[in-house]
């Protein structure tokens, strides 16, 4: 029987399957390689991020107080809110009477006095509050000139005269009474017959 040298092929065969377990173990090196870096790169981050979570722990609990404090200050501030408010109101409409007070002795001529000044709100809700002025003065043209310069008060409107009256004793003069409506400043919810909020 002739004789076949199989070892060549053998040699070959057994070559390239050590060739390719060395690849194989070459790839299956990198991958752990690859992985081990991942890892770490995974670890590393994770136990930064924990140590900046413990550090913003510290700082929030340091920041606590402080915290609690604010809350307590907008606690107040919503508590104090409706007080304020109803103080500027008040400051706003003790202004707008400053005003009208100051505007009305401006338009007193001379020799004409106020001895009275009443306010009241129409019940009916029509016309808001009106403002009675009762004075004397010298004479009736004085009553006419402040019955004018009260037209100009920006605070005034329908200036109504409701009686004059010569006086037979007090050395003469005449007594006057006039009425004025004021324009808003001061709103009908809330306030009082006299006028006053």
């Amino acid at each position: 029987m002739p004789s076949i040298n199989m070892i060549a092929p053998k040699l070959a065969n057994r070559r390239r399957t050590e060739r390719d377990i060395r690849r194989m173990v070459a790839v299956v090196v990198a991958e752990i390689v690859v992985a081990v870096l991942c890892f770490g790169w995974v670890a590393t981050k994770y136990f930064s991020t924990r140590s900046q979570i413990a550090d913003l722990d510290v700082k929030l609990a340091k920041l606590a107080p402080v915290i609690k404090q604010i809350k307590g200050y907008d606690q107040s501030a919503a508590e104090i809110k409706p007080k304020v408010e109803l103080l500027q109101t008040a400051q706003r409409q003790t202004l707008s009477w400053y005003d009208t007070f100051d505007r009305l002795t401006q338009s007193m001529p001379v020799s004409t006095y106020l001895s009275r000044v009443s306010s009241s709100i129409d019940a009916s809700g029509g016309k808001g509050i009106t403002v009675v002025l009762g004075g004397v003065s010298s004479e009736q043209s004085k009553i006419g000139e402040a019955m004018l310069r009260l037209y100009s008060v920006p605070t005034f409107e329908n200036v109504e005269l409701h009686y004059t009256q010569e006086q037979t004793t007090r050395g003469g003069g005449v007594d006057f009474e006039v009425a004025a409506t004021m324009k808003g400043s001061v709103s009908k919810k809330g306030a009082t017959k006299d006028g006053s909020s």
